[in-house]
């Protein structure tokens, strides 16, 4: 009797492993760098140059901060990078591997809350050490709430504008464009007049929601309302119509140009050898070009 031993087939981690992984994958990526340095660095400088030394400030006042960095990193720093990876091909790859789709999907999302939630974390932080703003546990616990719903919220949309956001170049611009106004009318830098309508208008829009229930929640007091009801109700409404529009209209693949730009034909090209356009160099064989770009025949 013969035995006939085969190998195993290699088997996939379960979900909770994979999500895990991608979640502290993505998340490493995501903090290098650029993300640290705007949405931790550049809250906390505002903060400073706002504020004079030794002087108490309000968890109000620090919340608008904390939003500030945290709407940084879910919307701009994420959003662009998203587009950069779709753009490069990068989405393309991941789609062919076994992992599942929503698995990526949903911890490049919940990379992004972790570490936005950190860089919200870190100018309240901030506000407690150098200016001795009041912090109780249960007011912390409450801002970690809020921070974690809006820092959802926000990258859920990024994630569902960056289906019309066609090439690189166009990322960062249209993210700023569609940002600094909605931060301003919110007011992120501090109160402007402005029109009763636009007022109403900024209290529907994810900004001015989070920062005002992320101050109540670091003023907390005994006998105050904790968390407002409408405000966290704004948020999640606008996380999960992120959510709905970014599984209909998401984009794996990198768009490509609607009209190719022609080849000059052999008699506009004139007299002599035509050297083909890098683009037909690229389909060549490898055999039939030398390194200088020349072709062989």
């Amino acid at each position: 009797m013969t035995d006939v031993t085969g190998h195993a087939q290699p088997r996939m981690p379960n979900i909770g492993r994979l999500l895990a992984a991608q979640i502290g994958y993505q998340g490493r990526l995501l903090a290098s760098g650029r993300a640290v340095t705007i949405g931790i660095g550049l809250p906390i400088i505002l903060l400073l140059a706002s504020h004079q030394s030794h002087t108490q400030t309000t968890g109000a006042d620090v919340a608008r901060y904390a939003v500030f960095g945290l709407t940084l990193t879910a919307w701009n720093t994420y959003g662009v990078r998203l587009v950069a990876a779709r753009e490069a091909g990068i989405l393309k790859r991941w789609w062919a591997t076994p992992l599942p789709r929503w698995c990526y999907f949903l911890g490049r999302i919940l990379a992004t809350v972790v570490v936005a939630t950190i860089a919200g974390a870190a100018t309240v932080a901030a506000g407690v050490i150098l200016y001795g703003t009041p912090l109780s546990l249960i007011g912390a616990f409450g801002a970690l709430v809020v921070f974690v719903l809006g820092s959802l919220a926000w990258a859920a949309a990024a994630t569902a504008l960056t289906t019309v956001v066609s090439t690189i170049e166009a990322a960062a611009p249209t993210f700023m464009v569609t940002y600094f106004p909605v931060i301003i009318i919110s007011g992120l830098f501090g109160s402007i007049s402005e029109p009763h309508w636009l007022t109403t208008i900024a209290s529907y829009l994810p900004a001015q929601p989070l920062a005002h229930a992320a101050g109540l929640a670091l003023d907390h007091t005994a006998g105050q309302t904790w968390l407002p009801g409408r405000d966290l109700i704004v948020l999640a409404a606008w996380a999960m119509a992120g959510i709905a529009i970014a599984v209909a209209t998401f984009r794996w693949e990198p768009h490509r140009p609607a009209k190719r730009r022609p080849a000059r034909s052999s008699q506009q090209a004139g007299p002599g050898p035509r050297m083909p356009p890098p683009a037909e160099l690229a389909d060549l064989p490898a055999g039939n070009r030398s390194t200088s770009g020349e072709v062989r025949t």
